[in-house]
């Protein structure tokens, strides 16, 4: 059910969260505070925000397009529950991919703008690689918490749409109309 839902159609559909996305995780890497942050943060806890940011961001989506199905009824029930666990896993992945985009393009950002000598001084010891994969690393956390804010700009219906294959958004739609018609 994933592999149809086509978790890698979200990017598109999330065009004006991307864009809120980079800029504000652009916006922090020109911050010392991230870069004497990510110094100061150990890979696990990075790691940690990381997960929190993709699964609260996951969340959020969901919630606010509509995407999940309540459960009614007993036959109907097994149903939503693979519809809800199919939706959960496809914007997972559809969510973990865009923060792993949006960390590529920040770190090539942070390569470009961040001096080595000037990073250097400011953390206060010697710097590497991967003290820059860390500053992405926290910038992307951040601009993922900005993207939030950048969905509401995109469409329910292509979210919708871009989460789900053809035919299952179609059936969303018509149940969805069944029941506001029923509520009237």
């Amino acid at each position: 059910m994933v592999r149809c839902n086509r978790p890698l159609g979200l990017l598109p559909a999330l065009s004006s969260c991307m864009a809120a996305a980079v800029a504000t995780g652009g916006f922090g890497i020109f911050y010392a505070s991230i870069w004497n942050m990510s110094d100061a943060l150990p890979p696990l806890r990075l790691a940690m925000i990381s997960v929190f940011v993709v699964v609260a961001f996951s969340i959020w989506l969901i919630g606010h397009n509509g995407l999940w199905n309540p459960l009614k009824g007993a036959h109907s029930h097994m149903r939503s529950g693979l519809d809800n666990v199919a939706t959960v896993i496809t914007v997972g992945v559809g969510v973990t991919v865009m923060y792993l985009v949006i960390w590529a393009l920040l770190l090539a950002a942070t390569i470009a703008v961040v001096d080595i000598e000037y990073l250097t001084g400011d953390v206060g010891h010697s710097v590497n690689f991967t003290n820059y994969v860390d500053i992405a690393w926290l910038a992307s956390a951040l601009g993922m918490l900005g993207g939030a804010l950048g969905s509401n700009f995109d469409s329910e219906n292509a979210i919708s749409e871009a989460t789900y294959t053809r035919r299952e958004h179609v059936r969303r739609q018509l149940a969805k109309k069944r029941e506001e018609e029923d509520s009237q």
